[in-house]
């Protein structure tokens, strides 16, 4: 049951969430129940539609790459990391509208690409159509090779300087651009790195996340940590399963730092 929770939080909006607590505070508890496996068996199948959309996608990739090996001519050649990168650097510094765009960005990558293979204007083309063919995932994966090829190459990630202390605005506004899967798991192995009784501890968790500020990543915390919470209690009491609700109260109110009691009213009926 804890794996579909965790679907359920990682897949609604929280429009969604909202109105799945409004379908189970206003019926009866065998309609809740189907409320939440309709939902649940709604997120499953959608699950299963993106895994068989980007299986066909790389079937698809895997036969086009097939043929233009076959092919022969610039479109059998290795398109190493190094290169992927220095491609999509090309199309950035080089955008629609430029002169011989696609000869620009050949020419540019035969004088900066360390692989020694020469590039057309058609094998720029042809490799970049398929790049935007693939799923996020895929680009975040070659983008992680590339930056994890750069550490090892350069060492460390170089850190601001130490001996001057970091400023921390906490006035200016929160960013409220979305978090990715990358810096979720650097937030989660920073509460894990810092217990509750580290001094600073939010500082500390912050500066393990880049670009992500002491409130957003106390913000992030709250909403998720939250999330779970009321979805976990609505299926347990959906479940007819009991929790002392009331009992972990004043625990709540301190790790969430907020007043948890008024979500009781939603939750039991």
């Amino acid at each position: 049951m804890m794996e579909e929770v965790e679907k359920l939080c990682d897949r609604l909006e929280l429009a969604s969430l909202q109105c799945l607590n409004e379908a189970l505070t206003s019926t009866t508890r065998e309609g809740g129940k189907a409320a939440v496996v309709k939902q649940i068996e709604e997120i499953n199948e959608q699950i299963r539609q993106e895994k068989e959309e980007a299986e066909a996608r790389m079937r698809q990739a895997t036969k086009s790459s097939e043929k233009s090996t076959s092919g022969g001519g610039g479109g059998s050649k290795n398109w190493p990391e190094d290169d992927l990168q220095l491609l999509i650097k090309a199309v950035n510094l080089f955008p629609a509208g430029t002169n011989s765009r696609w000869e620009v960005i050949a020419n540019y990558m035969n004088l900066h690409s360390t692989t020694g293979i020469k590039r057309t204007a058609k094998d720029v083309i042809n490799k970049a159509k398929s790049l935007q063919k693939l799923d996020p995932h895929q680009k975040d994966d070659i983008n992680k090779k590339a930056f994890d090829k750069f550490k090892k190459e350069h060492g460390v990630v170089p850190q601001m300087d130490s001996a001057a202390p970091s400023e921390r605005f906490e006035g200016s506004p929160l960013d409220t651009s979305p978090w990715t899967t990358e810096e979720q798991k650097l937030l989660e192995q920073a509460l894990k790195t810092y217990p509750v009784n580290t001094p600073e501890r939010w500082e500390k968790i912050a500066a393990a996340v880049p670009g992500r500020s002491k409130k957003d990543c106390m913000k992030r915390y709250k909403v998720r940590f939250l999330t779970h919470l009321l979805l976990g209690l609505l299926l347990a009491q959906v479940l007819s399963e009991s929790i002392a609700f009331t009992v972990a109260v004043p625990t709540l109110n301190s790790k969430l730092q907020c007043k948890v009691e008024p979500f009781g009213k939603i939750l039991f009926w």
